[in-house]
C-alpha cells in the first residue's frame, strides 16, 4: 500500500470523527489477508494519526527501550479488546508538522516488517526501521535536504552510477556506498576507499575537506577522491530525481540490491515524498577528475597533527590537486581488478 492510501484512510476517518465518541479509537484493520493484524487509527479525542498492531505480548517483553523519536512516539499498551495474552503497539504522530513524513514512515515500516516471517522478527523489524526514521528526523527534520545535502547526495549517485554500478555490478555497487551510515568515506569495498567531493564554485576551485582523517588513507589498500564541479540548473539539466530513478532501474533485477538502496536513500534524507521539491533545480557537470591520494597528496592526516589538536576542517586549490589526478581508464581498470580480486 502506497503513502497516500494511508493518507486516505487517516482522512476518511477524521471526516467519521465528527460523530464519533470522545475516547477511544476509530481504526480501520489494513492488508486483512495478512497474518499480522495492524490497523490504522485515530487517537480520540485528540484525533491523533496512529497505527495499532496487536502482539502476543511475550514477543515484545525482551525488546528494550522503545526507539522514540521527532514527531513520533511508540508505547505499548492493553486495550479491553486485546486478548489475555496479547498487548497493543501504538505508533502515534505526535506533531502535525510530521503529517506528510509520518505516512511515508508508516509505508515504509509496514511494507518491509510484514515481509517477515514470523511475529516477533516482524517487531524486530519495526523497531529497527524506527531507528533508522529516527535517524532521518533528528538529520533532516520534515523538509528534507537543504541546497548543499543536495548537490553533495547527487555527486556520490554520479560517482555509483557512473563507475562503480558498471564495473562492479549494482550489487556489490549499492553494498559499498557508505556514505549515508556517516562512515569515513562515502564508499568502501574490499580494502579501498572511495570519497565524493562535489563543488558548485566557479574559479577558483577549492576541495573542501571535514576533518583530518577523510583523506587519511592509512590502512588501506588505495583511497581515491572524485572531485565533481556541477552547475545548477533551473527547468534543465539532470535533477536529483532523474539520477535516483535511473539507478532504481538498474536494480529492478536485483530485489536486495534495490532494497538496500532505498534504506540508503532514507538514511542519505532523501524521500520519495519529496519528489517535487527535487524536481525543481537540475545539475550539469562542468569537470569531473580522480584523485589518488597518497604520499604527497595536498592534505592534513592525524599523524601531522600536534597533542591536543584535532577536528580539523580545511580546502584544497584543485589546482595543486591536478599533477595527482589519473585518467578514468585507467581507474575503470583499478575497479576492475578490485571486482575480480586482484
Amino acid at each position: 500500500m502506497a503513502a497516500d492510501t494511508f493518507s486516505e484512510i487517516w482522512d476518511k476517518l477524521e471526516r467519521a470523527a465528527a460523530n464519533a465518541p470522545d475516547s477511544g479509537f476509530l481504526s480501520q484493520r489494513i492488508l486483512p489477508d495478512s497474518v499480522f493484524d495492524i490497523s490504522l487509527a485515530l487517537n480520540r479525542p485528540y484525533n491523533k494519526r496512529t497505527v495499532l498492531i496487536k502482539i502476543n505480548k511475550q514477543n515484545i517483553l525482551s525488546l528494550g527501550n522503545y526507539p522514540q523519536g521527532k514527531g513520533f512516539s511508540i508505547s505499548q499498551t492493553v486495550l479491553s479488546e486485546d486478548k489475555r495474552d496479547h498487548a497493543t503497539l501504538e505508533l502515534i504522530l505526535e506533531e502535525p508538522k510530521y503529517t506528510e513524513i509520518f505516512s511515508s514512515l508508516v509505508q515504509d515500516i509496514i511494507s518491509n516488517c510484514t515481509k517477515e516471517s514470523t511475529e516477533r522478527k516482524m517487531v524486530q523489524s519495526l523497531f529497527k526501521r524506527l531507528q533508522m526514521w529516527r535517524h532521518f528526523l533528528e538529520h533532516y527534520g520534515s523538509e528534507g535536504l537543504n541546497e548543499m545535502q543536495q548537490r553533495g547526495l547527487y555527486g556520490e549517485l554520479r560517482f555509483l552510477r557512473d563507475f562503480l554500478i558498471p564495473s562492479l555490478g549494482v550489487t556489490d555497487a549499492v553494498m559499498s556506498w557508505r556514505g549515508p551510515q556517516k562512515a569515513q568515506y562515502d564508499f568502501q569495498i574490499s580494502g579501498t576507499a572511495f570519497e565524493v567531493k562535489t563543488g558548485s564554485e566557479k574559479q577558483p576551485q577549492k576541495i573542501k575537506v571535514s576533518s583530518e582523517q577523510q583523506l587519511d588513507d592509512h590502512g588501506f589498500n588505495a583511497l581515491f577522491l572524485n572531485y565533481i564541479s556541477i552547475k545548477d540548473l533551473v527547468g534543465s539539466g539532470e535533477t536529483l530525481l532523474d539520477i535516483v530513478r535511473d539507478i532504481k532501474s538498474q536494480c529492478l533485477d536485483n530485489p536486495n540490491a534495490l532494497v538496500e538502496f532505498d534504506n540508503l536513500l532514507i538514511l542519505a534524507g532523501y524521500l520519495d515524498s519529496h519528489q517535487e521539491k527535487y524536481s525543481q533545480k537540475g545539475y550539469t557537470t562542468r569537470s569531473s577528475y580522480i584523485f589518488r591520494i597518497k604520499e604527497g597528496f595536498p592534505r592534513i592526516i592525524e599523524k601531522d597533527l600536534k597533542t591536543g589538536v584535532g577536528n580539523v576542517e580545511y580546502s584544497i586549490d584543485l589546482s595543486a590537486c591536478l599533477p595527482h589526478s589519473i585518467d578514468t581508464d585507467d581507474f575503470r581498470s583499478v575497479l576492475v581488478g578490485i571486482k575480480n580480486g586482484y
